[in-house]
């Protein structure tokens, strides 16, 4: 009888919950994107979830398939990291924070060295954050880290450390989440 209750009284709980999160933004992931003169293609594409919530489609893009986490870290070429929000509990403060997080995982907590740079894509979130949203972040050699949000172009981010450790969020031996890493390896 008492288990039959806390069935029950566990039930009711989940139920609730259900109800309380809030419905997640379906969204198409292109195959590809084109970026000035460069065609990048999709290498892989997975979901970010915190605390049993997905939070956003995360897809990766290159010029030829890799699931090489480190070579594509530290490839000085063509690449691109595509955030698709997909959650009204993404806030632009959440993306500074998760962002910063995920640099100090990817730095072995040496941020000191891109500590420009990480001023530079914080800065990129002053605007609002709304599920829907997305944001392209398209490394080029010699120039940087393009910042792009919903097809506008919001930064640029000089040098290959800061997007080696970029890329690294999502890719190192550290990543901020080892399905979504190996989602974009295309596994």
């Amino acid at each position: 009888m008492r288990i039959n209750i806390m069935k029950f009284i566990l039930y009711s709980i989940m139920s609730l919950g259900a109800l309380l999160i809030p419905a997640t933004y379906a969204t198409e992931i292109p195959n590809s994107i084109k970026f000035q003169d460069t065609k990048l293609i999709l290498n892989g594409k997975g979901t970010r979830v915190v605390f049993f919530m997905k939070v956003y489609e995360g897809s990766l893009y290159l010029e030829t398939k890799n699931s090489n986490a480190n070579k594509i870290i530290n490839a000085n070429e063509p690449m691109a990291l595509r955030i698709d929000v997909t959650s009204t509990m993404v806030s632009a403060d959440a993306m500074k924070k998760a962002l910063n997080d995920g640099l100090e995982k990817s730095t072995g907590n040496n941020t000191g060295p891109i500590s420009k740079e990480i001023n530079q894509l914080s800065s990129s979130f002053d605007s609002v954050v709304s599920e829907g949203d997305y944001y392209e972040f398209i490394y080029l050699p010699e120039i940087g880290t393009h910042v792009i949000k919903n097809k506008n172009p919001v930064e640029i981010i000089p040098g290959l450390d800061f997007k080696k450790a970029f890329f690294g969020i999502f890719l190192s031996d550290n990543p901020i989440q080892k399905n979504l890493k190996k989602a974009l390896l295309g596994g």
